[in-house]
């Protein structure tokens, strides 16, 4: 090359390019990229980066899926845990509150947890219908009978019989048996008799 460049360049480029590349840079990219790319890479990235005109010679083994054509409005803020149609495992045994769920001939009206096992004749009935829903099963775990060891529910009372006022008094699980007296124990006990008072204080009637 010239010892001395050019103040300007030449209004045709050379037939042939110069052996050795000149010490400073042209201040404006060629129109067209290069046949032949360079053996070093720049230091530096280019501010505008040049769009491929050949596809890669070895494509992906495994394409992107499409993508979803309705999707969330609203992302969940954490991944599930296990895709949506795994086995639910029930973890915890009780009755989510509030939840509710719809009736099955009835779906604008919905109940809770302790509807599966208030009325005595159709606990099993409704376990049936009602628990075969994984969602149902693991919000009701407890009402269900899902639990591995037995679990009263807290909110589950039952009415007390045989009262000289004919008023209605309700009580909890822990009623049956915090009177220490065996007579009085044993007459409680009697009430874990009955189907829904069994199944709502399966601790405690165990």
């Amino acid at each position: 090359p010239s010892r001395k460049p050019s103040q300007a360049p030449s209004d045709l480029p050379s037939l042939k390019p110069s052996q050795a590349p000149s010490r400073k840079p042209s201040q404006f990219p060629s129109a067209a990229p290069s046949s032949k790319p360079s053996q070093v890479p720049s230091m530096q990235p280019s501010n505008k980066p040049t769009v491929s005109i050949k596809p890669s010679a070895s494509p992906s083994k495994k394409p992107s899926a499409p993508p979803n054509p309705s999707p969330s409005k609203k992302p969940s803020s954490a991944p599930s845990s296990a895709p949506s149609d795994a086995v639910v495992v029930v973890t915890s045994c009780k009755n989510t509150s509030p939840y509710t769920f719809p009736l099955i001939n009835s779906p604008t009206d919905e109940r809770d947890c302790l509807w599966i096992i208030i009325n005595d004749e159709n606990i099993a009935i409704r376990r049936t219908n009602y628990c075969s829903d994984t969602v149902i099963k693991a919000n009701c775990a407890q009402a269900c009978g899902e639990c591995s060891t037995p679990t009263d529910s807290p909110a589950f009372s039952f009415k007390l019989k045989n009262l000289q006022d004919d008023m209605a008094v309700f009580q909890n699980c822990a009623w049956i048996t915090q009177n220490p007296n065996a007579a009085k124990l044993a007459a409680r006990k009697e009430y874990c008799l009955k189907a829904s008072i069994k199944a709502g204080c399966a601790a405690t009637c165990a």
